[in-house]
């Protein structure tokens, strides 16, 4: 059992291809190149293979992410649509207007005001 376990143990680093001879580890440069900052063929192309691989992943992530605003913006303009009956690419809805925010939340809490039972009575009157 104690056999099986070691060699078990064993194994991965036996499978590894570079476990013999270390390539890609600065085995292959001289000590005067390493001081220079050279690396070997090896170090390059894992580095590379690494940095290839995590770019595919943000790549793949970001695309999920995107279509994920995507699939929610849709639902938005469905309800939009449906329920309020507004377009955002309507021109006589989205038409330029200098009218701020403060002024918009004005024009809407004196609408509120104004359509209140005893308030609505005191003007007409």
């Amino acid at each position: 059992m104690r056999k099986l376990a070691l060699v078990l143990t064993l194994l991965p680093l036996a499978a590894c291809s570079n476990f013999l001879n270390w390539k890609g580890q600065g085995a292959g440069v001289s000590k005067e190149q390493h001081e220079r900052g050279i690396r070997d063929v090896g170090a390059l192309s894992s580095e590379y293979q690494s940095q290839h691989f995590y770019r595919q992943i943000r790549r793949r992530s970001d695309g999920r992410n995107n279509a994920f605003g995507r699939d929610l913006m849709s639902v938005q303009d469905f309800l939009d649509r449906n329920l309020w009956n507004y377009n955002s690419n309507d021109p006589s809805v989205n038409y330029p207007s200098d009218t701020t925010k403060l002024e918009h939340v004005g024009q809407f809490g004196l609408g509120v005001v104004t359509s209140v039972p005893l308030v609505d009575e005191i003007t007409n009157r």
